[in-house]
């Protein structure tokens, strides 16, 4: 009798396993295409780019499909600093983050507690990885790419006419304010309903805090993005990660 608990017990964790990864997987590429088509769709709708599907999709390999790592937004932002059209440039910039993903972010934490209060446990499941991955691309951005030479914030900061030094507080604030919410929102009800076996909180936390401050919060390591990005990224990987998984298992 003891065996054949332990053995639907793995079962059931198999199962678990093979779900979630299903779901990170699918979950990141909706949060990567709606920044991306977020981007497009604005430069569309400014009328500086005449077919907002029309994104640069790269090759078929198998971490373009997989993490879409090839794919971006194909709007070109020459000629509307050009034309004089700042504050358009800035929109287009600033759409993909901040409406693509931190927008998305909180419709996902409403949509997860609508849910929940009906049990619908696996789409409750999914819109919580899908808003984790949803805060992650903006903490990816903001702090840790916010103070560089190209990229999003450093098109907004030139199209608003300021520097990326001033725009770093608004958009850090603003990505404090998702985390803040991730984690002591969102991820404490996930926490209390979803994933409260041990097993499954030690494999969620995980992925969580190697997601949410490894895979998004170290994109500025290699050093590719400038100095300071790198050292957002350093502390993201050395001290965030490992504090944010601790976090997470807390009171096992």
């Amino acid at each position: 009798m003891t065996e054949t608990r332990h053995s639907a017990a793995r079962g059931e964790m198999i199962r678990f396993i093979a779900a979630t990864a299903m779901m990170v997987l699918i979950a990141h590429a909706v949060a990567y295409f709606t920044h991306e088509y977020s981007h497009a769709f604005t430069a569309w709708l400014l009328g500086y780019k005449q077919d907002p599907l029309a994104l640069n999709y790269g090759e078929a390999s198998t971490a373009n499909i997989l993490f879409q790592q090839d794919i971006d937004e194909n709007v070109d932002y020459d000629p509307i600093f050009a034309g004089q059209h700042g504050w358009s440039a800035a929109l287009i910039a600033l759409v993909g983050p901040g409406v693509g993903n931190g927008v998305l972010y909180f419709v996902c934490l409403w949509l997860f507690r609508a849910a929940l209060s009906r049990n619908h446990r696996r789409t409750a499941m999914f819109l919580f990885w899908l808003a984790l991955m949803c805060a992650g691309n903006v903490w990816s951005y903001a702090p840790t790419r916010v103070i560089t030479t190209h990229a999003d914030m450093a098109l907004a900061a030139k199209g608003l006419g300021i520097s990326t030094w001033l725009l770093f507080p608004w958009v850090t604030a603003a990505a404090v304010w998702i985390a803040w919410s991730f984690f002591f929102r969102l991820f404490a009800q996930a926490r209390q309903t979803l994933f409260h076996e041990p097993d499954r909180l030690v494999l969620v936390s995980a992925l969580v805090a190697y997601f949410y401050f490894g895979f998004f919060g170290g994109g500025g390591i290699s050093g590719h993005y400038g100095a300071v990005p790198a050292l957002f990224s350093t502390v993201s990987l050395l001290v965030l990660l490992p504090l944010s998984c601790l976090f997470c298992i807390r009171k096992l």
